[in-house]
């Protein structure tokens, strides 16, 4: 019988400890998007076009321009090793401004995202639509309160701490907490009305958010945010659990993202790791 006592004596321990362990796998959000208003929504394609082609093709001048530098050229000859990268380079954004061309129709936004967390940080990898480009996919590291998007396309990242304060015009009006309810998946949550005055245009985005999830650091969610603006990052500091559904009106369209799945895994520090050669831009979307 001491034996029996034992056992679940030790089971219990190891599942307490397992609780309090931080969550390590990945999250995934199904994206649906509606259209409202047509005409904004056309508006909104030929800015995300611009702006698109825009940062692909200064890069692409850049390079040129520094292949064709009489000095440089000098320099290259004595380091082909250098100019064969950065032709490979060239080459590699030009194939990229040919596909934005091919798939201008697109989708702006992404058709998911996944989130992969470990020990409080989050790697958010945007799948599908033209938003990937802009903000590219977003690391948060914990310990230093920030957030890295990083750009596969150009090879730039751009950083922002949890401090930052992006437009001091824009303002929050209210983060209202309701007594409406929902399940996601097999979670509780309860509703939140956001009101946002940002641009000088009024909004209200709904967000549902449960405190079930314990070994889930709700701060790892802070960048997620950037996604549906950027007074959504500051709400999200200000929620109380973790958000599992959200329905913004943005641009015309209403943004409904909800987590499909929640799976326990194994993951690689690579993935909370800037890569090396990736150069730092300034930030903006």
């Amino acid at each position: 019988m001491k034996y029996l006592i034992l056992l679940f004596f030790s089971f219990s321990i190891f599942q307490t400890n397992a609780q309090n362990q931080p969550f390590e796998g990945v999250m995934t959000w199904a994206f649906t998007t509606e259209i409202i208003d047509a005409r904004e929504v056309e508006k909104y394609q030929k800015e995300i076009v611009r702006e698109d082609y825009s940062e692909i093709n200064e890069a692409i001048l850049e390079l040129e321009q520094q292949l064709n530098d009489p000095e440089m050229q000098y320099m290259l000859l004595e380091n082909p090793t250098i100019k064969n990268n950065m032709q490979k380079r060239l080459n590699e954004l030009k194939a990229t401004q040919v596909s934005n061309l091919e798939n201008k129709d697109n989708s702006i936004f992404p058709s998911s995202l996944l989130v992969y967390l470990k020990n409080d940080n989050s790697y958010t990898k945007i799948e599908g639509g033209s938003m990937a480009k802009l903000t590219g996919n977003m690391l948060y590291l914990h310990a230093t309160q920030t957030t890295y998007f990083i750009k596969d396309g150009t090879k730039t990242f751009s950083v922002l701490n949890d401090t930052t304060q992006l437009n001091r015009h824009d303002s929050i009006i209210s983060l209202q907490k309701t007594n409406e309810t929902t399940t996601v998946l097999k979670y509780p949550c309860v509703k939140y009305i956001l009101v946002t005055n940002e641009n000088g245009k009024i909004s209200t985005s709904y967000i549902w958010v449960t405190n079930a999830i314990q070994n889930i650091n709700s701060s790892s969610f802070r960048s997620l945010g950037f996604i549906d603006g950027n007074l959504h990052h500051e709400a999200f500091k200000q929620l109380n659990g973790i958000p599992l559904k959200i329905v913004v009106f943005e641009k015309g369209f209403q943004l409904s993202m909800e987590v499909s799945d929640i799976s326990q895994s194994l993951l690689s520090d690579s993935f909370f790791t800037l890569p090396s050669n990736y150069k730092q831009a300034i930030w903006g979307f």
